[in-house]
């Protein structure tokens, strides 16, 4: 990965900020893509006098519109269409309903924290979209959220400058306490409704 970000410094300044907006795009296309990578890799050459900041701040919120703007409207368009035709087994009618109540109370809150969130992007956009969440709203949250997180990353760039070892390191540790926490949430809420169904048994 390293060595293939080091060839984006001989490439034309031009090329640059489209092959990284292209990729910041696809991080919402799908969920392989690294997209803080990317981002953070955008916040070191920000920070080396390659890009500059502000142009490279605009790029990543225009990429993460488009990005967010496409997948909510194919879920928005066809995505409930999609599940019920093909009525997958392990997501019945009743679990999509569920989320879907689940996500009209929480998600502009998920929406609004979702570039902090490392790997939800893709899924938080997509549940939007399927639960047919205020497209407005849910742009601007979402707006707001990239330019929270794609501020922080710039500036971290600019502060560590030409150390972009020290940007890595930073934020893989982000990403993995983040992702512990949200292991640990979610097992959370496992044993708690498990305990609770238990109860309800013993009870009834």
């Amino acid at each position: 990965m390293d060595s293939f970000l080091y060839t984006f410094e001989n490439f034309p300044i031009s090329l640059v900020y489209i092959i990284l907006s292209v990729l910041m795009f696809m991080e919402y296309i799908t969920p392989f893509v690294p997209g803080d990578t990317f981002l953070a890799f955008s916040a070191y050459l920000a920070g080396i006098g390659i890009l500059s900041p502000e142009a490279t701040f605009l790029m990543a919120i225009i990429a993460n519109i488009l990005g967010f703007s496409t997948i909510y409207y194919v879920a928005h368009r066809w995505g409930k269409y999609f599940l019920e035709k093909r009525n997958f087994k392990f997501l019945p009618y009743e679990k999509i309903q569920k989320t879907e109540f689940y996500f009209k109370k929480y998600g502009y809150w998920l929406i609004l924290i979702n570039r902090f969130l490392p790997g939800t992007r893709f899924f938080i956009t997509l549940t939007a979209g399927l639960c047919k969440m205020n497209f407005r709203i849910s742009l601007f949250l979402n707006t707001l959220s990239v330019a929270l997180w794609s501020g922080l990353l710039l500036g971290l760039g600019l502060f560590v400058g030409k150390n972009w070892g020290q940007i890595k390191v930073i934020l893989s540790r982000y990403n993995l306490y983040v992702t512990l926490g949200i292991i640990v949430v979610i097992t959370a809420l496992f044993i708690y409704k498990l305990t609770r169904k238990k109860k309800t048994g013993v009870q009834t």
